[in-house]
């Protein structure tokens, strides 16, 4: 019954944290699929400035072309707001969407829309480009009024799941993206659909939201380069960088350059139908990202209720199981069961393990126990020698209390002493930048300091079951197993952050800044693949101190077989 109790409890205890990973699983899906919602009504508020520019750049016409293309826009800005709205019966709802702010954008979207037609009502003639830039800087501020609820959404995301940290602000970086590329255009509208030379102001306007627009892709294309097994998404960054940042970027320069003179080789309208195009990619890599975010949460959401499945179907196997052992076994397998206990208790407490476990008077399933546990008496006695062993050797760094290079070697030299070491593992090489210039500027002994406060911040964040390790010199080693390659370079750019934003405070009171540069590969730890590892780590360091330093050089996904390829990991 004890047995059954034991088995019971433990299976539950699974069961309850699967279900846990589940309704986690579940909300952080809806969660993503409601924030996902509202970075699309933002975008369908900032298109609708495209149509709109179009009517106000022609003569008066309810039903021509142009003013039915801005009632289908306006129309689908109106419903993604709704599908916003907060509902009552749903916690998550209320939690990312606020209520007020949402109010907010609908008053000021309908101030907006008024003012737009008012103004485009009157003959052309009639409009100027004070009145004009008026109105499209009313639906900037539409825009404006809803980036609150944007980011309300996105800390409430946030808090909701740190881990989708990342998501959401990627997937708020392509929203501004396409945000700031159609104002390059709404900029332009007012002086083409009056024919006037472009103002000072607007010029300036168009100069800091090109800046904008570049450094919103500078950061983004990192962010996205980690992205490398969505292939969708590779091909739309491609596409993006043709047809938007060549050929939109293009049409711009042109235009902003005719602003000039005022002599313009295009309407409002035709300059809407050339560049609305060139923008489609950049809508498309944010529906991409966006599309990979929410598959992602599918699939762990999924996963989740496949391990759920799989524990409660084994739990009902674990109760029959043990049912079936208290009917056949009664008496005759509780008197072994408790000498078994004995024997774990004494190996536990490292007593009698010179004494063998006698196997031979048991039979069946218990004669199987009893030989497994003398088999771990044998274990545990080599190990426990190994252990004496290894205690004699001098096994740390004297300067950082690390693992030394010796331990280090020893990895791959199929030492006893890391059997239960996962063969699969990964390895980060990292480099304390310029070392030489701190011991020849502050000293050696501050050269000391410096080591050692960098290998406990180094030991402060890794994980638990990491190996962090002096490799030689000002360099470090890092073994995390069973890690795959984008984690290893998350780790590792996390690393490297952490150390450049660290001043480290000399005994003198002299506070130091210093960087260091990474190298990460995954490999085996088994014969030729450990040196074969930590060359791959090396050639990614050796790349990432190539490019400048202070950055994580990554081996490709086949760096280990060929050619090690160095990408660029950093922060957005």
């Amino acid at each position: 019954m004890v047995l059954l109790a034991l088995s019971l409890a433990l299976a539950l205890g699974l069961i309850t944290i699967l279900g846990s990973d589940y309704v986690r699983a579940s909300r952080n899906l809806e969660a993503l699929t409601l924030y996902r919602k509202v970075l699309t009504a933002a975008n369908r508020l900032s298109a609708e400035r495209g149509p709109m520019n179009s009517v106000l750049g022609e003569e008066p016409a309810a039903d021509g072309p142009a003013a039915r293309k801005l009632a289908k826009f306006r129309t689908v800005s109106d419903q993604a707001l709704a599908e916003i709205t907060p509902d009552d019966g749903n916690e998550i709802t209320r939690r990312l969407v606020d209520r007020d702010k949402l109010d907010n954008v609908r008053t000021s979207l309908a101030a907006a829309r008024r003012a737009a037609d008012r103004l485009s009502a009157r003959p052309l003639a009639e409009r100027d480009t004070t009145e004009i830039r008026s109105v499209i800087a009313g639906m900037f501020g539409v825009v404006e009024t809803m980036r609150p609820v944007v980011l309300a959404a996105m800390a409430e995301l946030m808090e909701h799941d740190i881990s989708l940290t990342g998501h959401a602000l990627t997937g708020l970086m392509l929203g501004d993206l396409r945000e700031y590329a159609g104002r390059l255009g709404s900029f332009l509208a007012p002086s083409i659909a009056a024919r006037q030379p472009l103002s000072a102001t607007a010029y300036d306007e168009l100069i800091l939201t090109h800046g904008r627009v570049l450094q919103i892709w500078q950061s983004l294309e990192h962010q996205l380069a980690l992205h490398v097994d969505a292939p969708e998404l590779v091909a739309a960054v491609g596409e993006a960088r043709i047809r938007y940042f060549r050929d939109g970027l293009d049409l711009i320069a042109r235009l902003s350059a005719e602003g000039k003179t005022g002599h313009y080789s295009v309407t409002t309208e035709q300059m809407t139908l050339q560049y609305v195009p060139t923008m489609a990619p950049l809508e498309r890599l944010r529906d991409g990202f966006l599309d990979d975010m929410l598959a992602h949460a599918r699939a762990t959401r999924a996963n989740s209720v496949h391990w759920l499945q799989f524990v409660v179907a084994f739990t009902v196997l674990i109760v029959l199981t043990n049912l079936l052992l208290l009917v056949l076994a009664r008496r005759r397998i509780f008197r072994p069961l408790l000498q078994a206990r004995n024997h774990i208790v004494a190996l536990a407490e490292e007593r009698n393990l010179d004494q063998p476990t006698r196997v031979s008077r048991h039979g069946g399933e218990i004669h199987e126990l009893f030989a497994a546990l003398e088999s771990l008496r044998l274990k545990l006695r080599e190990r426990l020698r190994l252990t004496e062993r290894l205690k004699v050797q001098a096994e740390t760094d004297a300067l950082t209390g690390l693992l030394n290079r010796g331990t280090f070697d020893r990895l791959g030299q199929d030492d006893s002493g890391f059997a239960d070491l996962p063969v699969e593992t990964g390895l980060i090489l990292m480099d304390i930048d310029r070392f030489k210039l701190i011991n020849d500027t502050y000293g050696h002994i501050a050269g000391d300091q410096v080591l050692r406060a960098t290998a406990g911040l180094v030991v402060e964040m890794v994980r638990k079951n990491d190996l962090v390790m002096r490799y030689g010199g000002e360099e470090f080693a890092i073994v995390l197993p069973s890690t795959s390659l984008r984690t290893l370079a998350r780790i590792a750019e996390t690393l490297r952050a952490a150390i450049a934003e660290q001043a480290i405070a000399l005994d003198d009171g002299t506070e130091v800044l210093v960087t260091a540069s990474f190298g990460v590969a995954t490999g085996r730890r088994d014969g030729p693949g450990w040196k074969i590892l930590i060359e791959a780590a090396d050639q990614a360091l050796y790349m990432a101190k190539a490019e400048g330093r202070n950055r994580v050089g990554v081996a490709g996904e086949h760096g280990l077989a060929g050619q090690v390829v160095a990408d660029r990991v950093r922060a957005a």
